[in-house]
């Protein structure tokens, strides 16, 4: 229907500005009227070429109206405006990737790939500070310090895995009598560090969008009934959830659930940590649930893309 529409159109625009030039015939004119009828040729001439330019614009003009650009014609506008992605990802051994026997950084790397997906994204330039065994305390010490001051300056996409060590510390300081007491008490304490984090990172970056990726309970595999330290992982993370709602350009990642049970394979074989399966399925989540949170609109503003 389109290109009968269009057919016609042509058709039209060209039909009604086409001029007829007559040849001359030099028999019926005077020599001295030779001169004069050239030059009136040529304006002729000119005049067809400038009417037959219009007609071209005009169909031009109606093409665009009619028809929007082909998704290859927007992928070239996009790899043209495509930017580079500063990402900082700060943490303990889940930000280290540690247990990815692909090496592949763990979720981190995974990320990174999946983020080169966008039409905005060039490049994706990692700075990944994930240290085995770090808790929040040691983590704001270095934020306070001014340890991490050009790189969150220079980010663009912040995640942070923080929590798991600051549990295991309580168990290891009286494993063989643990009182839900102690992680009450601990838990206040990591809620004020935790939330002093997130300040000294605004404090360097105000509207870097932040991902702030929960943990889970490792010894939910020693055991398919549910325990009491289920329920204090779940308050722990509770507080992540909290700080992140507190923040426009922040976004809650739960990943508890996906570590429930080792029915999937998703552990390593210190059955503390992922695997490369369970770094996969913890991307996944961090995918889906940065979709929820429109985290490409921010990430887009971020890095300075324009649509």
């Amino acid at each position: 229907m389109w290109r009968f529409i269009l057919s016609c159109l042509t058709v039209f625009v060209l039909s009604g500005c086409a001029i007829s030039i007559d040849e001359p015939n030099p028999q019926a004119e005077p020599d001295g009227e030779q001169a004069e009828t050239e030059q009136e040729m040529t304006q002729d001439e000119q005049q067809t070429k400038d009417e037959e330019k219009t007609s071209k614009n005009m169909l031009t003009q109606i093409f665009e109206h009619f028809f929007e650009p082909s998704a290859e014609d927007l992928s070239q506008i996009d790899e043209e405006n495509a930017k580079q992605l500063h990402y900082l990802a700060l943490g303990d051994s889940l930000t280290a990737g540690v247990g990815d026997e692909y090496s592949q950084d763990g979720y981190v790397g995974r990320l990174a790939d999946s983020l080169l997906t966008w039409p905005s994204v060039a490049e994706v330039e990692i700075d990944n500070r994930g240290k085995r065994g770090r808790r929040s305390d040691q983590l704001l010490k270095l934020v306070k310090k001014g340890h991490y001051n050009e790189e969150l300056q220079q980010a663009q996409l912040v995640s942070l895995t923080m929590g798991g060590n600051d549990v295991m510390k309580v168990v290891k300081q009286d494993l063989f009598n643990l009182k839900r007491d102690a992680f009450d008490k601990e838990l206040l304490d990591y809620k004020e560090r935790y939330r002093k984090i997130i300040e000294g990172i605004r404090a360097k970056n105000p509207t870097v969008p932040l991902l702030l990726i929960g943990f889970y309970n490792p010894f939910s595999i020693v055991t398919n009934e549910v325990n009491e330290f289920d329920t204090i992982i779940t308050e722990w993370n509770k507080v992540i959830e909290e700080v992140a709602s507190e923040d426009s350009n922040a976004c809650y990642i739960s990943v508890e659930d996906l570590f429930d049970s080792n029915e999937e394979l998703v552990y390593h074989t210190d059955f503390f940590h992922p695997n490369a399966k369970g770094y996969d399925k913890m991307t996944e989540r961090i995918l889906v649930t940065m979709e929820q949170c429109e985290m490409e609109k921010k990430i887009n503003k971020a890095i300075g893309f324009e649509e």
